[in-house]
This record gives structure tokens, C-alpha cells and sequence, in this order.
């Protein structure tokens, strides 16, 4: 298991590297979004001399609003357009696998809503392989990213991988469900907290989620990469909850 943690986007991404290397974190999940860390802000050179004096290795993240699954053809088009270029970037990086999220349009069937991200999601795919990437996908929690939808977007794009957010998977069926389930296309986890009714980004702990039971449940199937995505001003919460992770991973 190897804990990471992801640069705020709107802070100075080398030092937020420094804080991540000095704080005994293993990788950099790299958010690529608008603010300061956009694909064209980033000194590549820079950025990756400070990942190896730390020794992190990374992990790619897409803008989290990707329109791919919208009901305009021209905005899913752009999604792809858009995607190549942080695939350039995370490239250069040495990235292996990279995030996107799922996109729920409304006013549409549910078959037409997963066509419409299906279809998006195989070109970024093909894309990614082009840059020797792997793409992920991390439903966000929406009432729309059951089970039964996840499963059906990840049997149709040959290729793309599973990214469980587990703060995201409380607000629906539950993470353990998720990891029993797609277990074998898993590959990246992202942890955080809530009461299971909105998407808070707590530290562990500090809401509903069973972190014994799910990580017990984790632990069966998986020991690969885990972010821990607890937004908070007071990092001491992210560092307890790194604690709590790393005593919890034992004792299970």
C-alpha cells in the first residue's frame, strides 16, 4: 500500500510537492485543473526534479469536470481535445495510470446517458494508450453511478480501469460493494469522509464510513496506490488521517 496526497491546484505546485515529500507521502496525485496547475502552467523541469529528490511517483487526475458525458456532441468532442493535452504532460511525467470522472447529463434515459460517456471514454482510451497511459474511471457520487451503471460504462470500454473513491461510494451503495465487485479492474482508491449525503472531503473518522470494515474489506483485494483527497486548511487533518490509514492497515 502506498499513500499519496494531491497538490491544491490553486497553490504553488512546487511547494506543494516539497510539503507532500516532507511529510512522508509515496506519490503525487497530480491534479491537473484550472487555477495554477493547468497543463500549460506547469514547469515540467522543475516539477519533476522535485519529484525525484523526494522519490514520489505520480498519478495522473483530469480536470474533475470533464463534459463526456454531455448530450452535445461539440462539448464531449472538446472533452477529448482537452484530455490530450494533460495526457501530454502527465506523459512527460511518467504517469501510468490517470483519473477521469464520470458524467451524468439530465433530462435523458439512463442508456442514452451511459452511451454518451461510452463513446467519449473509448476515444480517450485509445488516446491514452497512444501516450503509454491507462485511464481510469471514478464515478463522484451522483445518484446515477449505481452499481449496475458502473458496471455497464466499464464492460463496454474495452481498456479502461477502475478508480474507487470511497467518500464518493457513500453516498451511494456503499464502498464495500464497489470493491467486491470491481475488484479486478481496480486500481487506484481515493479516501475521504462524509455522513453520506454530500460530498464533504472530511478527514477519516470524522464521518459515517466504517474505515475498519471497508478497509479490512480493501485490504482482501487490493494493496496498490491510496489518496488520501481530505481537503481541509489544517493539515494536521490530513496527517492524522495518514496515521489512522496506516495503523488501520496493519491491525485489519
Amino acid at each position: 500500500m502506498k499513500i499519496g496526497f494531491p497538490p491544491d491546484p490553486r497553490k504553488d505546485i512546487l511547494e506543494e510537492i516539497k510539503w507532500i515529500g516532507e511529510n512522508g507521502f509515496d506519490f503525487v496525485d497530480l491534479f491537473l485543473e484550472e487555477g495554477r496547475n493547468t497543463p500549460d502552467k506547469i514547469d515540467l523541469l522543475k516539477v519533476k526534479k522535485l519529484l525525484s529528490q523526494y522519490n514520489l511517483s505520480t498519478v495522473g487526475h483530469l480536470c474533475w469536470n470533464f463534459p463526456l458525458g454531455s448530450s452535445v456532441k461539440t462539448f464531449r468532442d472538446a472533452s477529448v481535445i482537452e484530455a490530450e493535452r494533460y495526457f501530454k504532460v502527465f506523459s512527460k511525467l511518467n504517469v501510468k495510470y490517470v483519473t477521469v470522472h464520470s458524467n451524468w447529463s439530465a433530462y435523458f434515459s439512463d442508456d442514452q446517458l451511459i452511451n454518451f460517456q461510452v463513446e467519449t471514454l473509448k476515444r480517450m482510451v485509445k488516446l491514452a494508450n497512444k501516450y503509454k497511459l491507462k485511464l481510469m474511471y471514478e464515478p463522484v457520487g451522483n445518484s446515477k453511478d449505481n452499481i449496475k451503471t458502473v458496471e455497464m460504462v466499464l464492460s463496454k470500454v474495452k481498456g479502461l480501469f477502475f478508480h474507487l473513491d470511497i467518500g464518493h461510494a457513500n453516498l451511494v451503495e456503499g464502498a464495500e460493494e464497489y470493491i467486491k465487485k470491481f475488484r479486478k479492474k481496480l486500481v487506484h482508491v481515493h479516501m475521504h469522509d462524509n455522513f453520506g449525503e454530500e460530498d464533504l472531503h472530511l478527514p477519516l473518522g470524522a464521518g459515517s464510513v466504517d474505515w475498519r470494515s471497508v478497509i479490512k474489506t480493501l485490504r482482501k483485494y487490493y494493496d496498490g496506490t491510496i489518496t488520501l483527497e481530505v481537503f481541509s486548511s489544517d493539515r494536521d487533518y490530513v496527517l492524522l488521517s495518514k496515521q489512522k490509514l496506516e495503523k488501520l492497515w496493519k491491525e485489519v
